[in-house]
Formats: structure tokens, sequence, C-alpha cells
């Protein structure tokens, strides 16, 4: 059975010999897990999800880039609300991330226009110092979430910025995760071309 333990390993930062180490194992044994070349039981799943601060679904839910779905779309003030239906996207769209996300902007903002996909890269909020200054999707520890630059991250207490001129900064006390956009996905209209006279 394939697993994703590579990917969330990866993510983390984790050699395989630090995974190794909290497993209390080898680093021979992680890598035939990971490659399928040894049996994963319910057992071993458990314990690489508690490992690496996942769900065991997470480790066998798929390929790491089986689909990317924008789930979400950001509005006025940094509002982020949750689509109606999920918009499937290219798998391709996510490659900048090690864990991405997509969001559709709602409508003009900032420098952002209506209809623009947004991809960010999930990462937790312990790591959020490096990306001060970086627009970024921050979502608290009971699901809320922001959009805006990220100005001031301590421990877990965020400030991000929404994009319109002369919004207030929205205060995150327990974030989560926080997700930098990485890359912006722009549809322009297409071009009109006259009619042939034929």
């Amino acid at each position: 059975m394939r697993t994703r333990i590579r990917h969330f390993r990866k993510q983390r930062g984790l050699t395989q010999t630090d995974l190794a180490a909290a497993l209390g194992t080898t680093a021979a044994t992680v890598s035939r897990l990971e490659t399928a070349d040894m049996t994963v039981s319910t057992g071993w799943l458990e314990r690489i999800a508690a490992v690496l601060g996942v769900e065991v679904a997470d480790l066998v839910g798929g390929s790491e880039r089986a689909g990317l779905v924008c789930l979400a779309e950001i509005g006025r003030g940094g509002a982020v609300r949750a689509l109606a239906e999920g918009l499937p996207l290219s798998p391709s769209l996510g490659a900048p991330a090690r864990d991405p996300l997509a969001f559709r902007v709602a409508e003009d903002t900032g420098s952002y226009a209506a209809g623009d996909m947004l991809i960010a890269d999930r990462v937790p909020a312990g790591d959020a110092a490096p990306l001060l200054g970086r627009d970024c999707i921050v979502a608290d520890i009971t699901g809320e979430r922001v959009f805006g630059r990220l100005v001031s991250a301590e421990g877990r207490h965020c400030l991000a910025v929404p994009p319109e001129a002369g919004a207030a900064a929205r205060e995150i006390a327990a974030a989560d995760w926080i997700a930098p956009v990485v890359s912006l996905v722009r549809m322009f209209p297409p071009v009109s071309r006259p009619r042939s006279g034929r």
C-alpha cells in the first residue's frame, strides 16, 4: 500500500533517521515503510501519524498531488469563507508548495483581482517568523481563517493586515497554521477577434 509518510516527513523537515529515532526503529525500516517494500500495519500507521502530528487517514489519503481543490474564497477585510462546492484544480498548480492550499479571490481587493487563484503553502504557526511581510492565510485553533500581510508573529499570536487600502490589522490570538501565498494564477478574458469576411 502506498502512503504519504515521505510527504509528511519532508514537510516537517525530518530525515529518515530523525523519524526512525522518534519511532524507536531504524532508517532502513522507515525507508521500507515509505516505499511500500514493507507491509504498513495499522499499528505502524498510528505510531507514525502520532509522531508526524497527522491523522492516520492523512497518511493513506492518496498520492501527494492526487488533486488540488479550492475550498474557500477570500473577501474584503481578510475574510475567508468556505465555498458551497469545491473547485477542482490541476494538481500541477500546487507544485511550488509542500502542503498546498488553494483560495479564490471573491472581489477586487488591493493588488488582487476577482477570480485570482492563490496557492499557499501551509506550515505550523511556530514556523511563522520568516513569513513576516508576506501575504498569508492564518488559521486559528477554532478554524477561523484570515487573509492578509503578516506583520507580527510571536508564538501563536499573529497580526495580519488585509490587502485593501486602509484596512485595520486582524488579530489571531491562537494561530494553528499559516499558509504564505507561493503563487498567483490570474485568468484574463479571451482575446476577441473580428470575424473573417468569408
